[in-house]
């Protein structure tokens, strides 16, 4: 039944049966057999399906929602628990950017107490992996720098970054992120503002590599000016290319121990800021 509940839950996020397939790692076919299951126990109809890919809840469905959160919420709340020592165990999916930019100052600052008693695993993924992996429970955290929203997704600003044009500003290949990123999207919107169609792109999802290639003298990017090595030349972009690093978590998010380290990585990055 939790499995019932969990694919319903996620289809309910998702409003969609290939992507709540994708956060919980298993077919499509077998989320639609999840539903028709939960359906048929529960003798009531739990989406309307609009088409072959659209679904919204109905009222039983937007009812059993909120149950099934609250009883999912008490359930990891009980397993975290359960024979668990005082150590946390906090997974974070941090974006590249912030990885190498925010990331190592803020763990240099963050005091003794704070790290001790914690056991922190760090996966680096674009910004809509890590929105994707908070919703499914496979972080307890994200930090992106794209300006991404979601119904049951809480972001705090925790830092600013300024984007700028760099490398070769003469060449006509553009090293761009893999769909998904943060760095992607102001890309995007730099061609955009600018009329640009770029002929010769090459679509690179490390951050690293774009940087190495830049100081090679290799095309050109958007890119942090923090990530640059003093002999890469840049462009500064108008104001609309500062952006923001965020955490991110569940709106519902209720463990005690988790929330409060959350909060201390909060304030010790906007400190920095300051």
């Amino acid at each position: 039944m939790f499995k019932l509940l969990q694919t319903f839950v996620a289809v309910y996020e998702t409003r969609s049966f290939s992507k709540a397939a994708a956060q919980r790692f298993i077919s499509q076919p077998t989320v639609s057999v999840h539903i028709q299951q939960l359906e048929k126990e529960l003798g009531a109809q739990l989406f309307h399906r609009n088409g072959r890919t659209e679904f919204t809840p109905t009222q039983n469905g937007r009812l059993l929602y909120q149950k099934a959160r609250h009883l999912l919420d008490e359930w990891q709340t009980v397993t975290d628990s359960i024979g668990r020592d005082e150590r946390l165990n906090i997974s974070i999916g941090v974006s590249q950017t912030s990885a190498t930019v925010l990331l190592p100052k803020l763990f240099a600052q963050m005091h003794s107490d704070q790290l001790d008693s914690v056991d922190v695993t760090i996966e680096m993924h674009n910004s809509e992996e890590i929105l994707a992996g908070v919703l499914n429970h496979r972080f307890d955290f994200g930090m992106i720098e794209k300006p991404i929203t979601h119904d049951y997704i809480l972001r705090d600003e925790v830092a600013v970054d300024q984007l700028v044009l760099a490398g070769n500003l003469t060449d006509q290949r553009w090293l761009v992120r893999e769909k998904g990123s943060g760095v992607y999207h102001y890309t995007q919107q730099y061609f955009k503002q600018n009329n640009i169609v770029p002929q010769h792109a090459m679509t690179i999802s490390n951050n690293d590599v774009i940087v190495r290639m830049l100081a090679q003298n290799v095309g050109k990017s958007i890119v942090s000016i923090q990530s640059l090595t003093p002999d890469i030349p840049y462009q500064v972009l108008p104001e609309t290319f500062n952006r923001s690093f965020y955490m991110i978590r569940l709106s519902h998010e209720n463990r005690a121990e988790y929330m409060k380290w959350y909060n201390q990585v909060v304030e010790t990055a906007r400190q920095l800021r300051d």
